[in-house]
């Protein structure tokens, strides 16, 4: 009888084991196989200094950061001093700006990206087009969409404000004479139109102060990252689950609600989310063709297939002549990149941490909600009449989910927020 009875007990807790995955007992531990926990032990964030940047020697310099965090906040580096960057990469917006697509001086085709974490990657942009966080900043700044600005009027806004121009010569050194008119304009661009005044005002430069110019506007992006390098948000409610699940402790479900631990259950296990967004930053950082229908009346978006021949003609990439190290690891990637050609329609993966306070999704912003990001996945491919490029097999191996699967998916995206950051980072200091 006792025997039977023993049997009967370890029979009903696997059955209450197993149905708490999909919500029958609530109140009870999600069971996680040893692959699962391996995976979620890879999702948990660690340490609170970035990777170093040899490319950007001032990468961790305090002095650097604050004078990037001055200028990350400055609309004078705008065409009409009405934009900074913090105008899209809004501090209460998770750094976003919220639109479905970026708007400043023009209206940029893409969803803006937030730049929290985003120390961690290797390419930047959704097309990846910008190898270092400090050369992204620089086409923001001359983008006629976005800043719409120049690198000689950047340099000029450092040089003749007496704040900006201390904090630049603490950091960087001495700049070069740009109180000389005649050798240094007010404007001038070579990514200018080639009949507009700012390129003729560039062709008439020596080519020894294109470079002396090119050297302060490089500087500026390196501040630029240097603060943005200080965003970086670790802690979140799944962290602190996973931890505690991880360490054996017994109050771990208290942490997480039970449908955020079956979304997770899903996230590592059946659902394969974490194909693409692994790591601590639930990003692999690389590139995929998911097979998004074009949207009506978008102009062809061919994402990393641009990018990369916009990287390899880029001369402030990390292989170029104002990298700090152009012949160190990151330099050398660019010789590894594959073909143009084969990467066309392929987007990168996005950080999933605060993503609930990023909306909208994807690169055209054509989801508002993480209900309709997630029933994409569930359902398949869509309109594969009116993809750019070719779908990769890679989500075949997602599988249909319920409705409740994918509300418990969100429930678990939604874990992934952090504390605000302090509101020393989050507005322009005092003095650079």
């Amino acid at each position: 009888m006792v025997r039977r009875l023993l049997r009967y007990l370890g029979f009903a807790g696997m059955m209450a084991a197993s149905l708490t995955v999909w919500g029958a007992n609530p109140a009870a531990s999600t069971s996680y196989t040893a692959g699962e926990r391996a995976a979620i032990k890879r999702h948990v964030a660690s340490g609170s200094h970035p990777l170093p940047d040899p490319t950007d020697r001032v990468a961790d310099s305090r002095r650097a950061a604050s004078l990037g965090q001055y200028l990350f906040f400055d609309r004078r580096l705008s065409a009409n001093g009405k934009f900074s960057c913090a105008s899209c990469h809004q501090p209460q917006r998770a750094f976003t700006d919220g639109r479905r697509v970026g708007r400043a001086l023009g209206v940029d085709p893409r969803n803006t990206p937030t730049v929290i974490n985003a120390v961690d990657g290797h390419w930047f942009f959704w097309d990846g087009r910008a190898d270092s966080l400090w050369s992204q900043a620089l086409y923001v700044m001359e983008d006629p969409r976005e800043l719409g600005s120049d690198r000689a009027h950047i340099a000029h806004v450092v040089a003749s404000h007496a704040r900006l121009r201390q904090a630049y010569k603490q950091v960087f050194g001495a700049l070069p004479p740009l109180h000389d008119g005649q050798r240094f304009p007010a404007h001038a661009s070579p990514h200018s139109p080639k009949d507009s005044e700012r390129a003729r005002a560039w062709q008439r430069m020596s080519e020894a102060d294109h470079k002396a110019v090119n050297r302060v506007f490089s500087n500026v992006g390196k501040a630029l990252e240097a603060y943005q390098r200080r965003l970086m948000s670790r802690g979140s409610p799944f962290d602190r689950y996973a931890k505690a699940l991880l360490a054996g402790k017994p109050d771990a479900n208290e942490l997480m609600s039970p449908a955020a631990r079956r979304g997770l259950k899903l996230f590592v296990g059946r659902a394969r989310c974490d194909l693409c967004h692994s790591g601590k930053d639930f990003s692999d950082g690389q590139f995929h063709n998911i097979g998004l229908p074009r949207l009506a009346g978008e102009p062809l978006d061919t994402g990393r297939e641009a990018g990369i021949r916009k990287l390899l003609h880029n001369p402030f990439n990390a292989g170029g002549a104002y990298s700090d190290r152009p012949k160190g690891h990151a330099g050398q990637r660019l010789q590894f990149l594959p073909s143009p050609e084969s990467m066309r329609g392929a987007f990168k993966t996005p950080t999933l941490r605060n993503v609930a306070r990023s909306a909208p999704y994807f690169h055209d912003g054509r989801f508002s909600t993480l209900q309709q990001v997630v029933s994409f996945y569930a359902q398949g491919a869509g309109n594969a009449d009116r993809v750019v490029g070719k779908r990769e097999r890679t989500l075949d191996l997602i599988p249909h989910l319920t409705k409740a699967q994918i509300h418990d998916l969100v429930a678990f995206l939604n874990t992934l927020n952090s504390a605000p950051f302090p509101a020393s980072l989050t507005k322009p200091p005092a003095r650079p």
